[in-house]
């Protein structure tokens, strides 16, 4: 976890007739930009901002206004510049967890930012209780200097601990990229996942199927075995955050500091819950649809310039809100899309402080996930691109709603596969579809996983990979087993504890943005809209819904509700296979 919300805020929710939502006066198509190609990168020595900063410290007690704005400015503007070579470092090293120089960069640069972050609010604490105080308020604004006045700066063994965190998420990514040289011998045969997902593996299935299973889980307890201690330290560490934050558990103190959340974790736990009474039957008759299995037959397949031009063709259709941002996204290159073994798994979509916009990161798999995951991160990048932050260092999106950013232009873009995809539309709808349904099921069951570790953080690897086997089959997932080893494929679970909630709770609202389009596809859009200007706006997601006429989790029977036109589509869709 990176405790600063200037880190964390980096990384990167009706009724028919709501109004359209227009382009904000303070989008970054107002700023001039610059190219991703011409951003220099540069290994930042720390040492000239540490002596301002102690000049800035020296000059918290004194009267002199005007010397401690002009210094706040400058030391202001160097965290802004480490946080964009830490933005690109981590870029750099996503794009190859195998290279050194990067891994070592992007270590670097975390601590950098930690520390020079932490020390700068320090110090415009110090100033806050001085005769500079209202001269400063005046200047930031009432909102930041309340969060500056309530900073409570890092212990040393706290910074020690966000060290070692950096260092075993690395550890994490680089372990993950080498599955392939995980074996299992099997009748004086070294196996390997490629060989199982590929030829061997199908051969096997169809003459030894016993052998095959226990070639499966003999891999996955390998890996498993390699991977599960990183969790574990992971962990320790966690707890040892939370304990001098003065939580009882990790999982509080993430609810509290780390998401925006404006919902407690009790109030979660009522949402898996209430989701658990759903989820059996949808595991029962529609999770191993053929269907999902079919989307790798999905035409045609696209490369990055081609998914980018088909997603182009279709943006504007959909609404010139989304044209403009993927104009500014492809001429600028503020993207990273590609297909490589070494490059970090899945997609995201990070804001770059200096240039006033986003990045979006992906990997290619060749399916129609690739459309998929552009869509939902072409969202994220909507909503940075329009509303960027407006003060890096203090501000705090809530995530239950950027994640609905997202995953609802996902859903809306399925109206188009029918003019996309050659062969396997179906497929591809339904993918989309199922992948709502078990955004809201994995987001309630990684949820109850961390929250259930993190309260008992002595947990041992086994006893952590028993614990995911009982809660999976509570969900109905499938029937009871003693150990589950497949948890350590969600790298949210190591590098971002207790964000996949958010997944669930957007998905509550993107499923009923979905089937309003059904009936109204502009009603919709404009309920999409409605979520992005109001998540600006700094409301949270118990507020944004019940204003965009969009039911909460918490209402009585609203789960249920929600989930029931979703899951008839899925029937329906996978009657057709």
């Amino acid at each position: 976890m990176r405790i600063l919300s200037l880190v964390l805020a980096a990384i990167i929710a009706f009724s028919a007739g709501t109004a359209g939502v227009s382009a904000p006066a303070n989008s970054v198509a107002a700023l001039a930009g610059t190219n991703w190609e011409d951003l220099e990168y540069e290994h930042i020595d720390p040492a000239s901002f540490n002596e301002q900063l102690d000049q800035l410290n020296a000059l918290a007690e004194s009267d002199d206004a005007e010397a401690v704005l002009e210094l706040f400015d400058q030391l202001y503007a160097q965290v802004i510049h480490m946080n964009t070579m830490s933005t690109m470092s981590y870029i750099k090293y996503s794009a190859d967890v195998t290279d050194e120089y990067w891994s070592d960069e992007d270590l670097y640069n975390d601590q950098l930012l930690t520390d020079a972050a932490d020390s700068f609010c320090e110090a415009a604490y110090n100033v806050l209780q001085g005769p500079c105080a209202d001269a400063l308020t005046e200047h930031v604004g009432e909102d930041a200097a309340a969060y500056y006045a309530d900073y409570v700066p890092l212990t040393d063994r706290e910074s020690e601990l966000l060290v070692q965190e950096s260092e075993l998420v690395d550890q994490y990514y680089e372990a993950m990229s080498a599955e392939d040289e995980v074996e299992y011998e099997y009748n004086g045969d070294a196996w390997t996942f490629d060989m199982l997902d590929g030829i061997p593996g199908s051969a096997l299935a169809n003459t030894d199927y016993d052998g095959y299973m226990e070639v499966y889980y003999g891999l996955m307890k390998a890996l498993n075995d390699q991977v599960g201690p990183i969790f574990t330290q992971l962990v320790a560490i966690r707890a040892e955050i939370a304990e001098i934050e003065g939580y009882d558990s990790y999982a509080d103190l993430a609810y509290e500091q780390s998401f925006g959340r404006d919902y407690t974790a009790e109030e979660a736990q009522q949402f898996c819950d209430a989701v658990k009474k759903e989820a059996p039957d949808y595991y029962e008759d529609l999770y191993y649809s053929d269907l999902w299995y079919a989307r790798d037959t999905t035409e045609p397949v696209m490369d990055a310039e081609e998914l980018l031009e088909t997603f182009g063709q279709f943006a504007g259709e959909l609404d010139a809100f989304t044209l403009e941002p993927l104009e500014y996204m492809v001429s600028h290159g503020m993207y990273d899309i590609a297909a490589g073994d070494d490059r970090m798994a899945g997609a995201y979509t990070i804001s770059v402080p200096e240039l006033g916009c986003p990045f979006l990161f992906a990997g290619l798999s060749g399916t129609c996930d690739d459309l998929d995951s552009l869509s939902h991160e072409f969202g994220h990048f909507i909503y940075k691109y329009y509303y960027p932050d407006a003060d890096p260092m203090t501000s705090m999106d809530n995530f239950d709603l950027l994640e609905i950013h997202s995953t609802a232009l996902e859903s809306l873009f399925t109206a188009y596969y029918d003019q996309i995809y050659t062969e396997g539309v179906t497929a591809a709808k339904f993918y989309v579809l199922d992948q709502m349904m078990t955004m809201v099921t994995d987001g309630c069951i990684q949820d109850e996983f961390q929250r259930r570790i993190y309260d008992d953080p002595d947990m041992t690897l086994e006893e952590i990979n028993e614990l995911y086997a009982s809660i999976c089959a509570e969900y109905g997932q499938y029937e009871p087993m003693d150990v589950d080893y497949t948890w350590v494929y969600i790298n949210h679970t190591f590098e971002q504890p207790m964000y996949y909630i958010s997944y669930a709770a957007s998905c509550m609202a993107t499923i009923q943005i979905w089937e309003l389009a059904q009936k109204d596809f502009q009603a919709g859009v404009d309920t999409w809209k409605a979520v992005l200007e109001a998540t600006a706006d700094g409301s949270g997601y118990m507020t944004v819904l019940p204003a965009c006429g969009l039911k909460l989790f918490t209402e009585e029977g609203a789960v249920a509700e929600v989930l029931e036109p979703l899951l008839d589509e899925l029937a329906r869709l996978d009657a057709m296979a």
